[in-house]
Order: structure tokens, then C-alpha cells, then sequence
């Protein structure tokens, strides 16, 4: 169950923080077709984005089943070392997902062009990190290799 509560989280961070611009906008889009005015609209449209994602994720998962590459195999080779890249992911995602819900309530700019900066080096590495862990969690799935013997 840690296993799959762990994939989807790392996907859920990663689609989040790759396409938060697009996602956020869409957000937007769809308050202002609801009747939200543009500022409160911008202010909640990556909110609105996130459960929709979130939505999108859960349904996609309840259809078609467990995401890409499955859990794993939990006696296979690399199968914690990916789950461990998994989370690492997530958590340095986090970093990334959590600051444009208050950067707006920072007073001072050099504070926020530093926090911008430092949440757009943190990206490159989550998702780095989680496409490492995706595939040593694959590697776990597949069957030893034969001893060879000359």
C-alpha cells in the first residue's frame, strides 16, 4: 500500500511542478468561465488546477489501474532504492509546488526573486530524481538475469 500511496504522490508532485504554469492558468480560465472575477480567479486558479489534477489522476488509476511502471517488485532488484527516489522526489517537489500559494503575501522582492530562483533549481533535480527511481522500480519487475557459465 506504501508502494502505491508513494507512485502516486510522485507522480501527482511531478505532473504538478512540470506543468504548474499550464495547469494554473487553466485554473484561472475555468473561474472566469464560472463567473469568478480575474483577480480572485489568478489567486485560486492553481488550487483549482491541483484538484483537478488530482481528480484526473484518481480516475486514470481507478480505470486503467495501477500508474506506470505498477509498484514494483518488492524482493526485486533496485525496488527501494526507487521507491526511495520516488519520495526524495516528492518531497524536493514540494519545495516547488508549495510557493506560489504565499509568495504572494512576501513583502520584500529580493526575498521573493531568490525563493523563485532557488524553487526553479529545485525542479530540474525532482525530476530527475523521479525518473531515476521510475526506473529502477521497472528494473525490480524484470526477472534475473541467468548465470552464465563458461
Amino acid at each position: 500500500m506504501k508502494a502505491k500511496i508513494n507512485l502516486f504522490v510522485g507522480w501527482y508532485m511531478t505532473l504538478q511542478v512540470f506543468f504548474s504554469t499550464i495547469l494554473a492558468q487553466l485554473g484561472t480560465v475555468l473561474l472566469g468561465l464560472l463567473g469568478m472575477s480575474g483577480s480572485s480567479a489568478r489567486h485560486y486558479g492553481g488550487l483549482v488546477a491541483a484538484l483537478i489534477l488530482l481528480a484526473v489522476l484518481l480516475i486514470l488509476r481507478n480505470t486503467v489501474g495501477e500508474l506506470p511502471p505498477g509498484t514494483g517488485k518488492p524482493g526485486g532488484k533496485g525496488y527501494k532504492l526507487g521507491h526511495g527516489l520516488v519520495l526524495a522526489s516528492s518531497v524536493l517537489a514540494l519545495g516547488t509546488y508549495v510557493l506560489p500559494f504565499f509568495i504572494s503575501s512576501i513583502q520584500n522582492p529580493g526575498t521573493v526573486d531568490a525563493l523563485s530562483t532557488f524553487s526553479i533549481g529545485i525542479m530540474y533535480p525532482s525530476l530527475a530524481l523521479f525518473g531515476i527511481g521510475l526506473s529502477f522500480i521497472y528494473q525490480s519487475t524484470l526477472p534475473p538475469a541467468a548465470n552464465l557459465q563458461p
